[in-house]
């Protein structure tokens, strides 16, 4: 699967208007947040905020602990910083709802059971039952340019020298940790530059995070009742071992899913051989100067390397070789793009590649071999990040 963010749902009951009724105080979200109201009647009255692209809201309708209301302060006003460019002007930005942290005019809307509404992160409101109903809030968290690149560059520099893999210590009769620092920053702005000129925005954004998941773009998509029966098998076979349970998607894909997240199989399994791509997505070498570039962010891996490795699945046919249709053996590769700049090592990508066709070139690149220009890998490879095309000539164009 692919993530770039995260989400949350909540249920508001609204009790009866009026004193003792659900009505807000004025206040802030950092979601971008959609509202459908169920029943009842609902009055939002919205100003826009200051702090654009919010990291955090402000709550003062909450209770106003000493330790919130630094932390909310201290991020708007870092983001009024970005905003303005002025020390002044950031240091101005209150915790309150006032004309110094809003722009433009007060806009009231009513919701009525069944309307759908949306207002961006940032945006000043206060809400007022009007009549006893229920609500459903929507909230999504993005993922910030920041964030999606600082955490690319983690990946990069832990995988590039072990030395910033070390804990920061000083030592009595050693270099203290801000010396320690400044020898590794040396050589910091090099490896910036050749990750960022070597398709880095590529490396961290890969198609496959720019394009709804092929499930949902395809789900019109008929499968023949040869396809159905094939899976009606494979759903046979995983929901007998266990708590798994199997989902056809929209693009002909199965998705595993079970309890144990550790499950070698659990995710996505694409089929190399016969992957398409969204409608009006292409991967085609874009001009005769293109040079293949290998994601410094991906890892492949053969499933039987992990399977082996989990005694109750070591002789299953979770390993690599699976028999199908002809004598053929299929082998399983696991991608992962983008999962060392995080605590928990949570890929931005993640996904099970199964072939017939191209065993040997996937056993070559899950090697770290077979990067050149002579045999061009499969679409799915650079559709999930593995792969991509350094294009020098439109390089020198944009210079």
């Amino acid at each position: 699967g692919t993530t770039l963010g995260r989400g949350e749902v909540e249920l508001f009951i609204g009790a009866k208007a009026g004193k003792g009724g659900h009505n807000t105080g004025w206040h802030t979200d950092f979601q971008e947040n959609f509202t459908i109201q169920l029943s009842g009647v609902k009055q939002w009255t919205l100003r826009r905020g200051r702090v654009r692209h919010p990291m955090r809201g402000t709550t003062p309708h909450y209770c106003r602990e000493a330790s919130v209301v630094e932390n909310q302060l201290k991020i708007a006003r870092l983001s009024c910083m970005g905003g303005n460019g002025s020390l002044e002007n950031s240091g101005s930005y209150g915790f309150e709802y006032n004309d110094n942290n809003t722009d433009g005019p007060e806009q009231t809307i009513t919701l009525y059971p069944g309307d759908c509404f949306y207002f961006p992160s940032g945006m000043w409101h206060c809400v007022k039952t009007i009549e006893p109903g229920v609500s459903l809030n929507v909230s999504l968290m993005g993922t910030s340019f920041a964030s999606l690149v600082s955490e690319a560059l983690q990946h990069v520099l832990v995988g590039k020298d072990q030395r910033w893999r070390e804990i920061v210590t000083s030592r009595p009769g050693d270099m203290d940790g801000s010396q320690r620092l400044q020898e590794l920053m040396g050589g910091l702005s090099k490896i910036v530059d050749d990750f960022v000129s070597n398709g880095g925005a590529a490396h961290c954004l890969p198609p496959a995070l720019c394009y709804p998941t092929l499930g949902a773009i395809n789900a019109e998509k008929d499968l023949d009742r040869e396809e159905v029966d094939e899976y009606d098998m494979l759903e046979e076979e995983t929901e007998s071992k266990g708590n798994v349970s199997a989902e056809i998607n929209g693009d002909g894909s199965l998705s595993l899913m079970e309890d144990d997240v550790d499950m070698p199989l659990s995710g996505i399994i694409v089929n190399v051989d016969q992957f398409e791509g969204p409608s009006g997505w292409v991967c085609d070498k874009p001009s005769k100067t293109a040079k293949l570039i290998r994601n410094p962010l991906a890892s492949l891996i053969a499933m039987s390397d992990v399977a082996s490795c989990v005694p109750s699945r070591a002789n299953t046919s979770e390993s690599d070789d699976n028999s199908v249709e002809g004598g053929e053996t299929a082998k399983k590769y696991i991608l992962n793009v983008n999962f060392a700049g995080n605590e928990m090592c949570e890929s931005h990508i993640r996904v099970v590649l199964e072939t017939t066709e191209s065993v040997e070139l996937m056993d070559s690149y899950e090697k770290g071999d077979g990067c050149n220009d002579t045999v061009v890998p499969p679409d799915c490879l650079f559709y999930y990040g593995l792969f991509s095309w350094k294009d020098s000539a439109r390089d020198v164009a944009m210079e």
